[in-house]
């Protein structure tokens, strides 16, 4: 058993990390091999024992290891590594997955969409999180390719258009697709939501409704230079065209950031003269956001303002009003993103795929509906 080195600059987790990954791959530790306990490898490698279920997490996360209550660890079914004359060559069914947040209902859906389809082919998922943070997205690219995952899926950051580490994937030949969103300077596989048909849907609905000075409202964490909103604002305002009302700039705000003490300039945007009577809210977290200006300042919601969202989120359903929103199944997209990137690992060629995949409004009190819509009279 070789010695961790406490001289090497590489942190004592990630050695042992390393020194698993080997042996699991190369099929020195065969499936279903009992690893032994924590308190034993601790003091076979003479470290600590949170060093060792650091190291033992991260390689339940990759896929390697799966803990069974009451039982232990065990090294779990992966393909191994095939030896060749020039070193090792890995065969190892494994897709990585970049998302944004861990807490995120859209991010979770994504991945139980990706963990059910890349199961049932055979591939594991390793996942990681950027926390919208660039420096965390390129080293955990890096990461993921030095690992040796044959492809990856990505939830690009927001509003950014160019990423180093995502060009480079392009320029080594990297299998990746993008989800959610996508560069317009980039031409590669994505999966998205059809975002322009949901925003002109909900605008439409707005319009067919009676509304007229309608509004679009963005936030800084996601403004018009992330794809998915911008075609969402495109969709609102080919809505406002077809229907002959005239675009007006001072309807689209965009949320910032707020410091402590810093006035909420939804409140002064919602009290102004000509102030809006609908709006489109490019997330359904914008659209409380909204809310509860509107409640301070007085207004009643739909009865003086109405308001759409755009995700279903779950808790919407439950808001009070309950809102209107735009529905996207991430879990689909997930699964959409599995079978893209299987097919290009298995050396399918061809046309970069754009995938759009189609939304429902989802009609709840915020709109206003039953306030704007009479019932038939029965004779």
């Amino acid at each position: 058993m070789p010695s961790l080195d406490r001289d090497n600059d590489k942190a004592l987790y990630a050695q042992l990390i390393a020194h698993f990954r080997v042996r699991i791959l190369d099929g020195s530790l065969p499936p279903g091999s009992r690893l032994p306990t924590e308190l034993d490898l601790a003091e076979e490698y003479n470290i600590s024992r949170g060093t060792v279920r650091q190291a033992m997490t991260s390689l339940v996360n990759e896929g390697l290891l799966e803990r069974i209550q009451g039982r232990g660890t065990f090294v779990r079914a992966v393909a191994p590594l095939v030896r060749r004359d020039r070193g090792i060559q890995s065969v190892s069914k494994r897709i990585g997955l970049l998302l944004s947040y861990p807490g995120s209902e859209l991010d979770l859906d994504i991945l139980r969409g990706v963990e059910y389809a890349a199961k049932s082919r055979g591939y594991q998922v390793t996942f990681a999180y950027t926390e919208e943070s660039a420096e965390q997205q390129t080293n955990d690219i890096n990461r993921l390719r030095a690992d040796g995952v044959t492809g990856l899926i990505i939830y690009p950051l927001s509003n950014m258009a160019y990423s180093e580490a995502i060009w480079k994937l392009d320029d080594d030949h990297i299998p990746f697709v993008l989800i959610d969103r996508y560069f317009p300077d980039l031409d590669t596989d994505y999966v998205t939501s059809d975002n322009f048909s949901g925003a002109y849907r909900a605008t439409e609905h707005l319009i067919i409704l009676g509304y007229n000075r309608i509004s679009f409202c963005y936030s800084h964490t996601g403004t018009l230079a992330t794809t998915s909103v911008r075609d969402r604002f495109e969709g609102y305002c080919k809505a406002l065209e077809e229907y002959g009302l005239p675009y007006d700039e001072s309807l689209v705000i965009e949320h910032p950031r707020l410091l402590k003490g810093m006035p909420d300039p939804y409140v002064e945007f919602l009290t102004r003269a000509e102030r809006p009577d609908a709006i489109v809210a490019s997330v359904d977290y914008e659209a409380v956001n909204l809310m509860k200006a509107a409640q301070q300042v007085g207004l009643r919601i739909p009865e003086d303002l109405a308001l759409v969202g755009f995700d279903n989120l779950r808790f919407t359903a439950h808001w009070n009003p309950p809102l209107t929103t735009v529905a996207q199944s991430c879990r689909d997209m997930g699964a959409q993103a599995v079978d893209l990137i299987i097919k290009r690992i298995e050396g399918q060629r061809g046309p970069k795929r754009h995938i759009e995949l189609p939304v429902n409004l989802i009609v709840r009190e915020s709109c206003g509906v039953k306030l704007r819509v009479r019932a038939p009279i029965k004779e």
